[in-house]
């Protein structure tokens, strides 16, 4: 695994919430640019975010509903954080898109943020 010295600069999320439920440890997958934004998402929202989903192995992501083969998740550049109010869901869009977010997802009971510059920049798409 590469050098993950840099989660120590993380303040409200620890490596181990974004573990792909097969393979403990495999948050130290995850990208650090997209950390430092869901970081940075939950200083200004200003509540605790539990992350629904982070860093998938492929072998996981391919049991998860409508989950696209070439998944953010799986390069570790994408979390579902967790949003079971309407006003949780707008707080945390609004958030993102301020920082510069520019790929989003909205269900009932998550907000998917990526940072993935591979696939198709500002969207916004429903679950």
């Amino acid at each position: 695994m590469s050098d993950t010295s840099w989660w120590a600069s993380v303040i409200f999320f620890k490596q181990h919430e974004f573990d792909s439920p097969d393979i403990v440890g495999s948050g130290a997958l995850m990208d650090r640019e997209a950390v430092m934004l869901f970081d940075a998402i939950r200083a200004a929202v200003g509540k605790p975010l539990h992350v629904n989903s982070g860093y998938r192995t492929k072998a996981y992501n391919a049991l998860v509903r409508k989950a696209k083969p070439d998944s953010a998740h799986t390069r570790g550049m994408a979390a579902d954080l967790e949003a079971m109010t309407s006003s949780l869901r707008f707080k945390i869009v609004r958030v993102a898109l301020a920082l510069g977010a520019k790929r989003i997802g909205i269900a009932e009971t998550f907000v998917h943020i990526d940072t993935d510059k591979t696939l198709p920049q500002e969207v916004l798409w429903l679950y």
